[in-house]
């Protein structure tokens, strides 16, 4: 299975330079935006898991990558990025404003690539509500912090810079009431 994952990369990243290729050869490389994003990871046999089915790291990242006019090639940004943000992306490009009644909770990433500075803690939400689910998983990444809500469970916090691998969760621990209590707020937010 994990080969097989890997052809599959390999493949895909075959398509996209294929697709470039044909933007170069056409003239339109110069005026061009490509993006790139998935729609999640890949448990890939970590935990004995496989598929999206969770909200540990290499399920719920995703690869953002913008290329284009106006974007800094080989910038590489801390500030956390979401697939909201392709709607608020697209916005920006096309220079187009949505009218008062639609709620745009993205930022372009456009704007993110030309900050001067990162914003480590913006917080990132992500949601699951599919196939073997007892209940929806609602998280919410703030710095830090990794809080994920199971409505009828025991809540789940991780600190991402002491425990990358997600291995020691906090979400009942008496000493992070307060962490605990900020992530909630943020994701009902």
């Amino acid at each position: 299975a994990v080969t097989n994952y890997f052809g599959l990369c390999s493949y895909l990243d075959d398509l996209i330079g294929k697709v470039i290729g044909t933007i170069k050869a056409t003239g339109f490389r110069e005026d061009s935006y490509i993006l790139y994003a998935s729609d999640h990871g890949e448990n890939l046999g970590v935990r004995g898991l496989w598929g999206k089915s969770v909200m540990y790291e290499e399920s719920v990242a995703v690869p953002m990558i913008i290329a284009g006019p106006e974007v800094p090639a080989g910038k590489r940004s801390k500030t956390p990025v979401s697939l909201v943000d392709v709607f608020a992306t697209a916005m920006d490009i096309f220079d187009l404003s949505p009218s008062d009644d639609i709620v745009r909770p993205g930022k372009s990433l456009r704007e993110i690539a030309c900050a001067k500075t990162d914003e480590p803690a913006r917080p990132i939400y992500s949601e699951y509500h599919a196939s073997g689910s007892l209940t929806g998983h609602f998280m919410v990444r703030v710095g830090k912090w990794k809080y994920i809500a199971y409505p009828g469970y025991a809540p789940q916090l991780f600190d991402l810079e002491q425990d990358p691998l997600e291995i020691n969760d906090l979400g009942v621990s008496s000493e992070n009431i307060d962490i605990r209590a900020e992530c909630d707020a943020a994701l009902r937010k």
